[in-house]
């Protein structure tokens, strides 16, 4: 069965619980220098495969996100406790016609990084976002408003997935997925997030019908860190 650019869309959580305020980095780098950091860490198109697409790039600020949650004022409490700096989110889409369901291929990717002035303020919005309710890690995946309805999301701790940078953990998400033309599939969701330095970051997997694919996954989280660690975190 054909994937014909379906809107599967990955909430930004990490974005919208920890963005970076905008004005300045460590060492007094701009905002313009950060933002470059950051796209440097992102993975791209290539990483997953042939004619994978870049869907969404964007950067978001602490006020950008804290607007975003409705516990506003808590939300700019922690980014200025965390020392945010600025965060970056990246989506990418497969090709259309791709067979996807019951294939384990990436039917959607999100990447997403924060940069925090300190190693230990990254280490604890990460562990925060550890402690989050499934209630809250069930809405990683919403409905985009073109056809798409989400449903039935079951969430588990999934203590086998590679550890990977500095710290990381891992989540898997699976539920109901009811596309535009009556096609209706289970979707898993591999979400793994991790901190390299004083960059916390995810990278969050998409399959149709069963998982995607572990060694795919797992290899797209070790580029990420690479990068994370190349671009300076």
């Amino acid at each position: 069965m054909r994937y014909a650019r379906t809107g599967l869309l990955l909430l930004l959580l990490v974005s919208s619980v920890a963005a970076g305020a905008v004005a300045c980095g460590r060492g007094g780098a701009s905002a313009a220098d950060t933002e470059a950091r950051l796209k440097k860490a992102m993975l791209a198109a290539d990483d997953i495969g042939a004619g994978y697409t870049l869907a969404l790039a964007r950067v978001q600020s602490n006020e950008d996100a804290a607007t975003s949650r409705p516990d506003t004022e808590n939300a700019r409490r922690q980014q200025a406790d965390w020392g945010q700096v600025l965060a970056y989110d990246v989506e990418f889409s497969p090709p259309a016609e791709t067979d996807l369901v019951f294939t384990s291929a990436v039917a959607r990717l999100m990447n997403t990084a924060t940069l925090f002035r300190t190693a230990e303020g990254a280490g604890a919005s990460l562990a925060y976002t550890r402690t989050l309710p499934p209630s809250v890690v069930a809405n990683f995946l919403v409905n985009d408003g073109s056809g798409t309805k989400i449903s039935a999301t079951q969430v588990a701790v999934d203590d086998e997935f590679p550890p990977a940078g500095d710290e990381s953990f891992a989540w898997r998400l699976s539920g109901k997925a009811a596309f535009d033309g009556g096609l209706d599939v289970t979707f898993v969701a591999d979400a793994v997030f991790v901190r390299v330095g004083r960059l916390t970051g995810s990278v969050i997997v998409v399959g149709l019908g069963q998982e995607p694919g572990r060694a795919g996954v797992t290899a797209l989280v070790d580029r990420f860190v690479e990068r994370a660690r190349a671009a300076g975190s």
